[in-house]
């Protein structure tokens, strides 16, 4: 995951105490953090806004690389670049959606990280999933499918929100929410109890900070949750037991969240509903490069 922020020691620094992943590398005005063996997982860039720029997804293979750069072609996906982020990873695609959500496809990063390190935090076991935000939420699926193969698992009935797997059968790697444009809503890591949830709410408290929604058990995912907005106004989700799907061939399920999510067992099954500050949070994309075309609009 790569976002730019308009101080991104500040961010790194706020990602190390609540968060708990650290620095492993600076790049002049970018910052490298990982939470495991990873090489890297949350890129910082120096930027003029706190953006979303681009979703890592970790191929399988150099030959997946390949049928993901096929795919995209055949959607009519706008194809950015084949040239890997980053000098460790062997092969590399990058695309965006026609609402403009870059991701590169790469092969599988090195783990040549230290497993244990000193520092403040929780010590999630490390990135996630990533839930965007699209005016076409239903559209935005299908190109993940296409391009990616990521299957459908969950959704509502208009499409509000619809959760994707990949081929580690987690209940979603991706997700999307409808809204007025096509941006990042949340950022999640994945933590090994809820007991950890308890240590980063205190740990808000000496800096006057809040939860925005949680701790609760979504039903979508069947994980538990809590929210919280960090120092570039982004929101991180910290999440523990996500379900995992082991039918391949599982039909999606349809879920009717109500008037206004009224239907609270799809999004918490504990029992309060998301506050309106959840439901409308919106993250701007980081623009294209002006090199590239824009993405290709698929019917």
């Amino acid at each position: 995951m790569a976002v730019t922020a308009v101080d991104p020691e500040r961010l790194a620094a706020d990602t190390a105490n609540s968060i708990g992943a650290r620095v492993v590398r600076r790049d002049g005005d970018t910052i490298f953090m990982s939470s495991n063996r990873r090489h890297a997982e949350y890129i910082i860039r120096k930027g003029t806004d706190n953006l979303q720029a681009v979703c890592g997804l970790e191929a399988v293979s150099a030959s997946a690389v390949d049928e993901v750069h096929e795919r995209c072609r055949d959607a009519g996906l706008a194809v950015l670049s084949t040239t890997p982020s980053l000098d460790v990873i062997e092969k590399s695609v990058t695309f965006a959606t026609s609402e403009g959500h870059v991701f590169e496809v790469h092969t599988p990063m090195p783990n040549d990280r230290e497993a244990r390190y000193a520092g403040p935090g929780l010590r999630p076991k490390g990135l996630d999933h990533v839930n965007f935000t699209a005016a076409d939420p239903e559209k935005w699926a299908r190109e993940m499918n296409l391009s990616c193969g990521f299957l459908l698992t969950e959704r509502t009935t208009g499409y509000e929100i619809a959760w994707m797997r990949a081929a580690d059968g987690r209940h979603h790697t991706v997700a999307v929410v409808k809204s007025a444009a096509g941006g990042l809503h949340h950022t999640s890591w994945e933590f090994n109890s809820f007991q950890d949830f308890k240590g980063l709410a205190d740990a808000l408290i000496p800096e006057s900070r809040r939860l925005i929604w949680g701790p609760g058990r979504h039903g979508a995912g069947d994980n538990l949750f809590l929210y919280f907005k960090n120092s570039a106004d982004f929101l991180l989700e910290c999440i523990a037991e996500m379900e995992i799907i082991h039918d391949e061939d599982m039909e999606p399920r349809v879920c009717d969240p109500g008037e206004n999510l009224s239907n609270w067992k799809v999004v918490n099954q504990w029992g309060p509903l998301p506050p309106i500050e959840w439901v409308e949070h919106h993250t701007p994309l980081a623009p294209l490069p002006s090199a590239v075309p824009s993405p290709v609009t698929t019917n």
